[in-house]
């Protein structure tokens, strides 16, 4: 997979230009993961298609918030999947979302808030 690219810029503007902000935005995005996985693999394993679509959707709106727009992208395609009833794209692609979530976490936790 590609190196994971962060676009501080999105996040402070969605932080009102506030690092202090932002950077609180990224912790409770980062400290929220193991819940989300838990929760999207549930809804997953159970074929709660409903469900999944709504807490990817989140997922993807809280990526973007924080200016990770890769894993909002396929979150993006994950919820239209699960909303059209592609179950076999949901199924292809979950476990890459769940490797570009974690890949993501590190890359928000190397960002050098200071510097923005």
């Amino acid at each position: 997979m590609a190196e994971i690219k962060i676009d501080t810029a999105r996040g402070m503007e969605f932080s009102m230009d506030d690092k202090e902000m932002y950077q609180d935005m990224v912790n409770m995005f980062v400290e929220q993961k193991a819940d989300n996985v838990s929760a999207i693999t549930g809804f997953f394993e159970k074929h709660d298609w409903e469900n999944y679509k709504i807490r990817v959707h989140g997922l993807k709106s809280n990526a973007r918030m924080v200016g990770a727009m890769q894993l909002g992208d396929l979150a993006e395609k994950c919820e239209h999947a699960a909303r059209q009833g592609d179950t076999a794209f949901v199924q292809a692609n979950t476990s890459e979302l769940f490797a570009l979530y974690e890949q993501t976490i590190e890359a928000l936790q190397k960002i050098d808030f200071a510097a923005l």
